[in-house]
């Protein structure tokens, strides 16, 4: 395919916008924060996986090589013609009644070369006792968050992708509600041999409409990530870095680490808490397991006198069938283990 004067403009005017969007956007989000952690960020949600094979692959994977509507809810440059009337619903249960659901579709604009995408993201805290001041029972409310979402993607250059997610967020917690905006920006290369992919991902730029009683800064998160699959091998490695506008993500709570004689983590320690390393096992063409592990997670969950051997890890399996994707996916927290489930369907039968 020849490259043409006028797609390597729009390629141009892209890599433009995000030079300039992305200082700007950087420098907004990281003021207030404790120890370099987002303190005062709001509708941190959005930074959920929104299917199990995400969950599986250490909560982020923005360059898996293989089609996946719901990697590229959270990714709009991994959408691809081949997404073309799929349908992906999840569900995944936290402790104390609390849920996640997410449900989105894909549609390919052949003509325009276009892949669109759609999808709901969803937060049910469940049901919350209200009271006044005096712990009088008022009856009961479920507070919840939720954004509505449209992507956009499609490929200017060869080898090259882009893609663009633009989301409604609405966030109710009984009298005190919010909204606001946000938007993801993706990039991708994958050469011709298929073999290898590259992921730039500018995450939730974007403002709040209605603040609950004062402005708060959005959860920004600057990702690169890197798969290679093996040639002649049933393997696939990812490589994800996060949060990269950052240096130091730990919570510093001084009087409490002195307390309890923790230290500020040196360099070494803030480098791989940026990290998520994951690897998927491919037995057969139908069945793949998965295995991730998250540095951050880790960090954050240890804690001296517990059990601490999992934090970190998680796994998960999927089936492919012709029409239909099963997926399950899951991650250690101490004792405890929170479990996904995703259904794909694609709706012509081919």
């Amino acid at each position: 395919m020849m490259i043409t004067i006028k797609k390597i403009q729009k390629l141009g005017a892209f890599i433009l916008a995000l030079f300039f969007c992305v200082p700007m956007v950087m420098a907004q989000t990281t003021i207030g924060n404790i120890g370099g952690k987002e303190s005062n960020a709001v509708y941190n949600f959005l930074n959920l996986p929104h299917s199990a094979k995400a969950s599986s692959l250490g909560g982020i994977n923005i360059s898996r090589i293989q089609q996946d509507l719901g990697l590229a809810m959270y990714n709009p440059a991994l959408l691809t013609p081949s997404m073309d009337s799929w349908l992906h619903l999840s569900i995944k249960p936290y402790l104390a009644d609390i849920k996640q659901y997410d449900f989105s579709g894909a549609k390919y604009l052949e003509q325009k070369k276009l892949v669109l995408g759609w999808g709901v993201h969803f937060m049910d805290y469940g049901a919350v006792t209200m009271t006044d001041i005096a712990g009088n029972q008022m009856g009961n409310f479920r507070p919840n968050d939720y954004s509505l979402q449209f992507s956009a993607a499609t490929s200017y250059i060869n080898n090259i992708h882009i893609g663009t997610t633009l989301k409604f967020i609405q966030s109710n917690y009984g009298l005190y509600k919010s909204n606001g905006f946000a938007m993801d920006i993706g990039l991708r290369y994958q050469p011709t041999s298929q073999l290898s992919q590259l992921s730039v991902l500018v995450k939730n730029l974007g403002m709040q409409l209605k603040t609950y009683t004062t402005k708060e800064e959005l959860p920004f998160n600057l990702i690169v990530g890197w798969t290679k699959k093996l040639e002649n091998a049933p393997f696939q490695f990812s490589l994800t870095a996060e949060k990269l506008s950052l240096w130091n993500l730990a919570y510093n709570d001084t009087s409490f680490n002195a307390q309890q004689g923790y230290r500020n983590p040196g360099s070494l320690q803030n480098l791989f808490n940026h990290l998520i390393l994951a690897g998927e096992v491919f037995i057969g063409e139908q069945v793949s397991v998965n295995l991730g592990y998250n540095f951050m997670r880790r960090f954050d969950l240890n804690i001296q006198g517990q059990q601490n051997a999992l934090n970190g890890f998680s796994s998960g399996l999927a089936l492919q069938l012709q029409r239909v994707e099963v997926q399950y996916g899951n991650a250690f927290f101490q004792k405890n283990m929170y479990h996904h489930f995703s259904l794909m369907y694609n709706l012509k039968n081919r």
